[in-house]
């Protein structure tokens, strides 16, 4: 690192608590010279902040008419963003038109993050810093990928409430207390169990005008006396167990 020509300018990205930030700070031979924090919507990702800290600096070099700039990232992802053949996001294909246009030289560096280099050190403090700022220096439209993640993220959260607060299906809540998209199980026996519907008499009962005892005669036939306690069913318990 030290031998390295001309400015060294370290960047980061951080996010705290939703807050998303991301600063440069400009070094030369280990003096401090400049350094911007600025603060990103919380639609943002971490991988955002770290390609908009590189986007600043290559603004910075040209409004200061700075000749060779050595950017140095920890985030490898961002970098090989950067270098990609092809990539669909603009914002990225935007960094990579402003470094071609640049008149000096810009040179992409990745360094391994929390290894107490100094300029590493300081630009992760300023990001973290700048998710303190109040107002939103840097504001973007988010990706249809965040649109459609947030939009799935508030349904999920909707459904979550909204299962919390029902009451019914109180038995399947005591098995499954958090909701998932995932599909659990297509068994149609194992369905019954879970939802406590079917062929179980408390069930049928609730609808047809059947007994709710259960055929042992002992019990009313809910799921838990089927499974743990009815007389009919030991010796298949036995085989289970």
């Amino acid at each position: 690192m030290e031998e390295m020509k001309g400015l060294m300018i370290f960047t980061d990205g951080s996010k705290i608590d939703g807050r998303v930030g991301c600063a440069f700070v400009v070094f030369y031979n280990k003096t401090e010279l400049d350094y911007r924090k600025f603060r990103l919507n919380e639609s943002s990702t971490v991988f955002m902040a770290e390609v908009i800290a590189i986007q600043q600096v290559v603004q910075y070099g040209r409004a200061n008419d700075l000749g060779q700039v050595n950017i140095i990232s920890d985030s490898r992802s961002a970098l090989m963003a950067l270098s990609a053949v092809e990539e669909a996001r603009d914002i990225i294909n935007n960094i990579k038109e402003d470094i071609k246009e640049y008149k000096g030289k810009i040179t992409l560096t990745w360094i391994r993050a929390h290894i107490g280099n100094f300029g590493n050190e300081r630009a992760d403090q300023l990001a973290k810093e700048a998710t303190l700022i109040s107002d939103e220096t840097i504001r973007f439209v988010p990706s249809r990928n965040q649109i459609r993640n947030e939009g799935n993220k508030i349904i999920k959260d909707m459904w979550q409430n909204r299962w919390n607060d029902s009451k019914n299906a109180r038995w399947t809540k005591n098995l499954i207390d958090k909701v998932n998209v995932d599909r659990l199980y297509g068994d149609f026996y194992i369905n019954q169990i879970l939802t406590a519907h079917g062929v179980f008499r408390e069930h049928q009962a609730s609808f047809y005008e059947k007994t709710s005892l259960c055929s042992c005669g002992q019990e009313t036939g809910s799921v838990l006396h089927v499974i743990k306690e009815c007389e009919i069913w030991t010796s298949y318990r036995k085989k289970l167990a």
